[in-house]
């Protein structure tokens, strides 16, 4: 099938990149078919050393021991794994007291509000108005004792990026247990679990041109250890997360990651150009401000907003372009985006916000038709409603 939309919504997905697609397809052509915990035979001993040499290459990625990264079925379990699997394991004699955010991922609000049901303390801290998590606030909601913090680093909505390198040294300095979202960062930006302090962390594949359906759990061996899992079975993933290991889909989370360590730098520079050169052409374009600070976010994201204008109306207007309102996670839901909302925005700049996100393919030409695009699109819609500013 051929789509001749131009595709800006890599904060939802990329697609599976070239090489990762040859190393999935030379697991299912070659026999690699045998169970990995089949140690008795060479069809499940060959498959197990695949895993466990993908496992070293993920762990690589962000400075981890092979041993400390449990895979899972996404970045969405390992956050409810993280949470869920901690606070369950963790709460003998007292509930836990656990601090986040509202600017997280719904797959880290749901679980917290499914904690706090079973008694736990939960406290949300609130963004500031370019969607940055205050260090400052964590250090005064730290000293009020809290067991367990999580916080994303890219915030998927705007591209906002937390110092996790400070807010780790905090949650050390106070003995608190610092889980991390990475969907939106691994592969992306620079990494470091020993250095940034980092406990428990949630990977994704699909987010950095890996398969769906397959992600990472990293658990700090030293500082977490164990986690009860949500599920139960076989002993695999070191009892935490059972169930037979898909093969193919690791191998390919693997292969994505190896080729993101090599290219990050030169992805960085790519979508920092693509940025620098949308915002030149979009600037003057009547009734549009930028959510949040993109000239200091994550430059793969920027979020556009026309406080005049709907939003649906804006993306099938631009029907040359895929791109979204947010949160993909979120488009079932008429609930307005609790990012923004927690932001400051108000309804009407919320119902006229639109994501554009870049990625490796994005082209120069790509980034003039969809200036040219979004700038038609807001003139027609003003032109049929009567309205101008």
């Amino acid at each position: 099938m051929s789509i001749k939309k131009i595709y800006l919504d890599y904060a939802s997905t990329t697609p599976i990149a070239e090489e990762v697609k040859t190393d999935i397809k030379s697991v299912l052509d070659n026999d690699l078919f045998g169970n990995p915990s089949s140690l008795d035979h060479e069809y499940g001993s060959l498959v197990n050393e695949l895993i466990e040499s993908s496992r070293t290459d993920v762990a690589k990625l962000i400075n981890a021991d092979g041993d400390e990264i449990i895979w899972t079925s996404g970045a969405t379990e390992a956050n409810n794994l993280a949470l869920m699997g901690f606070a369950e394991f963790k709460m003998k004699d007292r509930p836990l007291r656990i601090a986040s955010s509202f600017i997280e991922h719904k797959s880290v609000i749901e679980p917290l509000m499914e904690l706090k049901q079973k008694g736990h303390s939960v406290e949300f801290i609130a963004p500031n108005h370019d969607g940055y998590i205050d260090p400052d606030v964590i250090s005064r909601t730290l000293d009020n004792g809290v067991d367990l913090l999580s916080c994303m680093h890219i915030n998927n909505e705007v591209g906002s990026t937390n110092d996790i390198a400070l807010i780790g040294s905090l949650c050390r300095d106070k003995g608190t247990v610092f889980h991390v979202d990475a969907a939106q960062s691994n592969g992306k930006l620079s990494l470091d679990v020993r250095e940034n302090n980092i406990d428990l962390m949630s990977l994704s594949a699909h987010k950095v041109y890996g398969p769906k359906g397959v992600g990472a759990l990293f658990v700090n061996h030293e500082t977490v250890g164990r986690l009860k899992p949500l599920i139960f079975g076989g002993g695999q993933e070191r009892g935490m997360r059972p169930g037979t290991l898909a093969t193919h889909q690791i191998v390919g989370m693997a292969s994505a990651f190896r080729l993101a360590k090599s290219s990050m730098q030169k992805d960085h520079i790519h979508l920092s150009k693509c940025r620098e050169l949308f915002l030149e052409s979009i600037k003057d374009i009547e009734g549009l401000k930028i959510n949040g600070d993109p000239k200091n976010a994550y430059p793969g994201i920027i979020s556009l907003c026309f406080p005049d204008l709907n939003a649906d109306s804006l993306i099938f207007a631009m029907d040359d372009l895929a791109v979204s309102k947010g949160s993909a996670c979120a488009t079932d839901s008429d609930e307005p985006s609790h990012v923004l909302k927690s932001m400051g925005l108000s309804q009407a700049e919320i119902n006229g916000t639109i994501r554009i996100s870049f990625g490796r393919k994005t082209l120069h030409q790509d980034i003039e038709r969809a200036s040219s695009s979004v700038r038609a699109a807001s003139e027609h819609l003003r032109l049929v409603s009567g309205e101008t500013l």
